[in-house]
């Protein structure tokens, strides 16, 4: 049958030369439905992800841990990305990746030998993608002949919207700056310039958004402003005359439906923080 000549194919792939290990491995791979087992695994599995939140358009990284526990047989990992989502291999620990069709797979013919064994893909997130985003899957191995099959550890991340990565990557380099040797921040990082703002991004969007409906929905207290830049609605709060001041106030927000942070203008005109930062220090 042709779901039987698929498998033929994909057998060689793995090495396999006797009899015993093709039956064994063609009875897994047909035998794609069956119930998830009730009982205790032999092998404890745990993933986790690079972080709670992602950007849309962005990335982010998924690590599955496997503790072995003398299990040495078959063992395979499949997890089901939400739709929209591309995974590529980064760590396989000997295992053979692939992606297709939303689904991620891992497969061993027989587990390594060390105790703790690590896999891990990267994630696309789709720039249309909003939202808290769920991961589910399974992993199946080999016992006394039989398939055993066990589901993953549910794990999730909450989408939001793109930001500018000139702005925010300016502020990661600015806070690696401060957190590394905060005794020895650059004065200017405190320096007050009537030339220089700093405000709060909360979001931004393609289209004009209902401020009133945006303070409702992101429980906004603050007013918020709004303007029209490189094509982009942005809303933002607050205004500060030095960096540490938006930082602070920055820190004191919501992050549960948005990730706020600083952005910067030079007499009006928006500009990156390095930039800010710059015109700062020659004010000192």
């Amino acid at each position: 049958m042709m779901q039987q000549s698929n498998i033929e194919k994909a057998l060689p792939k793995f090495g396999i030369q006797t009899m015993t290990q093709r039956f064994i491995i063609a009875i897994m791979l047909l035998v794609g439905s069956m119930q998830l087992n009730a009982g205790e695994s032999i092998v404890r599995v745990s993933q986790s992800l690079s972080q709670v939140k992602a950007y849309a358009g962005g990335f982010f990284t998924v690590k599955i841990r496997i503790e072995r526990r003398a299990l040495d047989s078959f063992f395979m990992i499949e997890q089901e990305l939400p739709q929209g989502m591309e995974a590529f291999g980064v760590e396989s620990h000997g295992a053979q990746f692939s992606f297709e069709e939303g689904r991620v797979k891992y497969t061993w013919l027989r587990l390594p030998l060390e105790e703790e064994i690590q896999v891990a893909f990267k994630v696309k997130v789709p720039a249309s993608m909003r939202g808290r985003q769920e991961f589910q899957g399974s992993y199946y191995y080999i016992e006394n002949e039989e398939k055993q099959i066990f589901q993953l550890p549910l794990a999730g991340i909450d989408v939001v919207e793109h930001v500018s990565a000139t702005d925010n990557n300016a502020e990661v380099k600015l806070m690696g700056i401060i957190n590394n040797d905060p005794s020895n921040r650059p004065e200017f990082m405190n320096q007050a310039s009537d030339a220089l703002e700093y405000r709060i991004q909360i979001l931004s969007s393609t289209v004009r958004l209902d401020k009133d409906s945006i303070r409702t929905n992101y429980k906004i207290k603050d007013k918020l402003n709004e303007e029209n830049f490189n094509g982009l609605y942005k809303y933002t709060v607050g205004s500060f005359k030095t960096y540490e001041q938006a930082k602070m106030y920055k820190d004191k927000l919501s992050m549960q439906k948005y990730i706020p942070f600083v952005i910067a203008y030079n007499r009006g005109s928006r500009i990156t923080l390095g930039e800010a930062m710059q015109v700062a220090a020659r004010r000192k």
